[in-house]
């Protein structure tokens, strides 16, 4: 892997400012391969990739004359203590109270007498009217939030980030980084996401600034449009405090999000999602935010299940390239050993019609291989192992009782394994004859409550007095 201290080294120069932050190449968030590619690319990818940005900042411009929807509030005087952000990932969300990543925490809040709003970055297709307007009955008003600013604010943002280039074209001088990386940070100062995360900060601290918020809280992954909305927030009220909730896993070789930037751009308080995250953070010096473990929606307290079927589930992430190389794995297994029966699970960003289009293998299936169209828990009660890489719901998965198998590529591919601090009861396979022999395994009760504790701690019980405490 490339040394990510160069681009610290430019998120961290003095002369450096928002506008530089908001570039997204400069924040490492993870040894994903699916991640990492995007730092490997040939010339002739690149050549497309400068045109794509330019027609995608030509697109927004026009949609900010056609297509601009202002955000607005049901009574422009009301006033909100907590803006949370979020995101609209799938249309099941419309109609539902609870919020994807905080769960029931902004209305239990609101039963404690403090008033909060969502603002949610939009990653589908829908009118933001729409949107908003399928939560109109709910007590906690969301802010859909656009894909562009209005037509002045979109030709300005074009202008300023074309000037500020020529600042960070004198930084990588002064820091005397490789000139073929200079080009790609240069490059991707004027990118389509980093344009993103621009829009997404000055909407945030725009309703944050409107509705009086006290309180913001993001999800926190190490994107740059998270630091640039501390950055803004703080900017309109320098009383304001911005919390980052860490509502995932922390991975072994995750970046960005164990990085400080610096006061302006580091959240007041990392909040998370489980008492072995809360641990990873206190142990970095760097970072001066205050930890607090506030728990998740996600931990689970139901017990262990026992006289599960020789099934394996199979939990691969919102990406086609994972997607693909989990069920290639195990598809070449359930055709050489009828006897093992796997569940093929997908996140709800993807298709079983989508992969089919990718690999006609996936057309005509075994019977020993079963497409899952019930609830993750569903799905645990009928295997008594799981097959996973980068997915969190292994550990939904171990906290039943399930047998983890990590499928990594290659001996030199770095981990993206979500449990990689756990270690005993857990098998790494590289190829179909380490798979066999780590089915064939027997798992004893000890080991099985050594992971169920370590689940337990990775998504601790949600303590909504924790974050209370600090709004005090």
């Amino acid at each position: 892997m490339f040394d990510t201290k160069i681009f610290d080294k430019v998120l961290l120069h003095r002369d450096r400012n928002q506008h530089i932050v908001a570039n997204t190449y400069l924040h490492i968030i993870s040894a994903h391969p699916d991640f990492l590619k995007n730092y490997n690319l040939s010339k002739k990818a690149k050549i497309w990739q400068s045109i794509k940005f330019g027609l995608v900042s030509l697109y927004r411009v026009f949609q900010s004359i056609f297509n601009y929807e202002y955000i607005s509030l049901k009574n422009k005087n009301i006033k909100f203590d907590v803006l949370f952000v979020s995101h609209l990932t799938n249309k099941n969300q419309f109609f539902k109270e609870n919020d994807a990543y905080f769960g029931s925490m902004p209305n239990e809040l609101e039963k404690n007498g403090i008033s909060c709003s969502i603002a949610l970055i939009k990653h589908i297709k829908a009118k933001n009217t729409q949107a908003s307007g399928k939560w109109k009955d709910s007590k906690v008003q969301r802010f859909v939030l656009n894909l562009s600013l209005d037509f002045l604010s979109e030709v300005k943002l074009y202008f300023i980030q074309r000037k500020t280039k020529k600042q960070l074209k004198f930084i990588l001088n002064d820091l005397q980084i490789d000139k073929v990386l200079a080009k790609d940070i240069l490059l991707h100062h004027m990118s389509s996401s980093t344009f993103n995360a621009l829009r997404v900060a000055k909407q945030v601290a725009d309703i944050a600034s409107k509705t009086n918020a006290k309180f913001v809280i993001t999800t926190y992954e190490g994107y740059s449009w998270e630091r640039l909305v501390y950055y803004y927030t703080k900017k309109n009220n320098p009383n304001i405090k911005c919390f980052g909730y860490q509502h995932g896993a922390v991975f072994e070789h995750q970046h960005a999000i164990t990085q400080s930037l610096g006061k302006k751009y580091d959240p007041d308080f990392i909040l998370t999602s489980g008492l072995l995250s809360q641990a990873i953070f206190k142990q970095i010096q760097s970072i001066k935010s205050s930890i607090v473990c506030l728990g998740s929606p996600r931990h689970n307290t139901a017990g262990m299940l026992v006289n599960k079927a020789q099934c394996c589930l199979v939990v691969p992430e919102a990406m086609l390239d994972e997607c693909l190389n989990l069920f290639k794995f195990s598809l070449t297994y359930a055709l050489q050993h009828k006897e093992q029966r796997f569940i093929w699970r997908l996140h709800p960003l993807m298709s079983f019609e989508k992969l089919k289009k990718y690999n006609s293998n996936f057309q005509k299936l075994p019977d020993n291989i079963c497409l899952s169209e019930d609830s993750l828990d569903e799905d645990i009660k009928k295997c008594d192992s799981v097959l996973y890489r980068g997915s969190t719901a292994v550990v939904n998965a171990i906290n039943a009782g399930l047998k983890p198998i990590y499928y990594q590529q290659s001996t030199d591919e770095l981990s993206i394994d979500p449990i990689y601090q756990q270690q005993q009861g857990k098998d790494i396979v590289l190829n179909q004859e380490d798979l066999r022999l780590a089915f064939n395994k027997d798992t004893n009760l000890e080991v099985k409550q050594l992971l169920q504790n370590f689940a337990q701690d990775f998504y601790s019980p949600l303590n909504l007095q924790a974050l209370k405490k600090e709004m005090l």
